[in-house]
């Protein structure tokens, strides 16, 4: 079942995991329904929601409410899955940014996808396009912009900036600021300029130009990369990912007990 897309076309049925609204597709069906949406026009943004970004939600409603506003929010994580099944949704499994973007580069080489890389440190997109290039001969780059570094409040972009982005004609609007920055990003530029597609990738700029070391695929199909990430990424993400493991946890037994079945009635209530 689906419903109406407010920014044109159909959108796949939500499942609620607490708050949040999530689109209950695999990788491959993830694939084809970016595909419906560049196919249709519109202007839509995609979200991936992983243990960090469910972290920060549950103290920013604001997030909350930019994910749900997407044209879909998949789940990027075990813990995300967790918290959907514990609401009594099972989802067909993770759609993963990083391996989301692998894949929608590859798939697009038939379909003349064009590509457009926005954000990373200086230099991180232009290395991007030129490894994808290499992996994926015949791939469209449509151009990349590397912004400076900017806080949440002060995300607004220059006209000229998407007057440019615009005019190279992207298909997909690939967006690496990290979340919720980039989440924000997105729905306030959403409307200001014609791209069909902007998915928010997070960390997958730096995975794929090797500037970060991205887990081993062993790690990843047990979905244990925050682990992995406390272990190489330095004091700074260990302390991160310390509080949202704890914040995290926290979601997961609040969800748990509220499943907890009425408390036994009284013996002497019994006959």
């Amino acid at each position: 079942m689906s419903t109406e897309d407010p920014v044109g076309g159909v959108k796949p049925e939500r499942v609620h995991a607490g708050s949040l609204l999530l689109a209950p597709l695999n990788l491959d069906a993830a694939l084809c329904y970016t595909g419906e949406m560049v196919a249709g026009g519109g202007q839509h943004y995609v979200c991936f929601c992983e243990a960090n970004l469910l972290a920060q939600s549950a103290k920013e409603p604001r997030i909350v409410e930019v994910l749900n506003q997407s044209a879909a929010t998949f789940a990027d994580g075990i813990a995300v899955l967790a918290l959907a099944r514990l609401h009594g949704h099972r989802l067909p499994g993770r759609v993963s940014g990083p391996s989301f973007f692998i894949r929608a580069c590859e798939y697009g080489v038939s379909r003349g996808w064009r590509h457009f890389f926005y954000g990373g440190s200086e230099g991180v997109a232009a290395t991007l396009a030129e490894r994808m290039q290499e992996r994926f001969p015949g791939i469209e780059i449509a151009g990349t912009h590397t912004p400076p570094f900017r806080s949440v409040d002060a995300l607004a972009e220059d006209d000229e900036v998407l007057r440019r982005i615009e005019a190279t004609q992207p298909d997909l609007l690939w967006v690496g600021l990290g979340g919720p920055k980039q989440e924000f990003w997105m729905a306030e530029h959403r409307h200001r300029m014609r791209v069909p597609v902007m998915l928010g990738v997070g960390a997958a700029f730096d995975f794929h130009t090797g500037n970060r070391p991205w887990a081993p695929a062993v790690v990843r199909r047990l979905g244990m990369e925050w682990a992995w990430r406390m272990v190489t990424g330095g004091p700074a993400t260990l302390k991160r990912n310390v509080r949202c493991v704890s914040t995290v946890t926290c979601m997961l037994l609040r969800a748990c007990l509220s499943r907890r079945p009425n408390k036994a009635p009284a013996r002497d209530d019994i006959r």
